[in-house]
């Protein structure tokens, strides 16, 4: 006969592979370690092979387990979808809003939106995410994992529709220490003698700053290369160097020795509400698509 997992038994395998060890994944599903020690001793009867190698006194996945490990990923997230769904029929009114962003956006826009959002719709449950790509954007979406995404990349992919926020651009973020940070407006052409953090040189935003140097006939200094606005600015703010980034990643200036500058050549960009063509927006994420419109259309 062949072994059938439940969903317990499949919930505590990832429970043990993520937090790392029984008693830490004892307390996570609030159940005594001796009894994930007899439910994992009893599932690796069940299948018939050994599904974590003891090293040290340590789980460490067997090869058995990591073939496993995709598929129970899936089915966990199909169980999240249905408890959302759930949720959301018990209480209409409120719902659950999923949505994600990039992660220039999760540090002000997203934190202002979603607050905006539950004030005015307190009952709903919110579930955020961030993605560094539009190819894990599109996954999220497509899969149903998220409703909607608000994004500063560009949504160019053939089963996503998209509509414009507002418009935006790339700024400089300068270490105070450069004196070139004391000007109210810079060029490329002053920036180029520095060195530069670059937010991936084959991301978005990276393209977009490499373009406008090549444009200029400038060969920029890039030193590093980190895929966000967000660990620019923390590299930037230790006096590595200057980065550019999306202006929404520095709304509030939160790094003491960064200055934010504007820059001479357009650089624009522009936040998108993104969500799967085929598959109409829910009525929750329409709400929070009028929060945010509310917030930044005008801006």
């Amino acid at each position: 006969m062949t072994p059938k997992l439940n969903f317990k038994q499949i919930e505590m395998l990832w429970t043990v592979v993520t937090s790392g060890s029984i008693s830490a994944a004892a307390k996570q599903l609030d159940v005594t370690q001796p009894a994930v020690s007899r439910m994992l001793a009893q599932t690796e009867a069940q299948v018939g092979v050994a599904l974590f190698e003891r090293i040290r006194g340590r789980l460490r996945p067997a090869k058995a387990l990591n073939d496993l490990l995709p598929e129970i990923d899936r089915a966990q997230k199909a169980l999240q979808r249905v408890n959302d769904m759930t949720r959301a029929l018990v209480d209409s009114r409120g719902g659950v809003l999923k949505v994600a962003s990039n992660p220039s956006l999760s540090t002000h826009v997203m934190p202002r939106a979603l607050a905006a959002f539950r004030e005015r719709y307190p009952g709903t449950f919110l579930r955020f995410q961030t993605e560094t790509t539009i190819q894990e954007v599109a996954e999220k979406l497509l899969s149903g994992e998220v409703d909607t995404a608000v994004l500063t990349i560009p949504a160019e992919h053939p089963f996503l529709t998209s509509q414009t926020l507002c418009e935006g651009r790339l700024v400089a973020v300068i270490p105070t220490a450069y004196e070139v940070s004391r000007k109210r407006h810079v060029s490329l052409a002053d920036l180029v003698d520095f060195p530069q953090i670059v937010v991936g040189e084959r991301l978005h935003f990276g393209m977009v700053a490499a373009n406008a140097f090549a444009r200029a006939g400038l060969a920029p200094k890039v030193m590093a290369d980190v895929p966000t606005s967000h660990l620019a600015c923390a590299l930037a703010n230790t006096g590595m160097g200057y980065a550019i980034v999306d202006e929404f990643s520095v709304a509030e200036n939160i790094w003491p020795q960064l200055r934010v500058v504007p820059i001479d050549e357009p650089l624009p960009l522009r936040m998108l509400l993104v969500h799967a063509a085929d598959r109409p927006l829910s009525e929750v994420a329409k709400r929070f698509a009028q929060v945010l419109r509310g917030l930044y259309r005008n801006e």
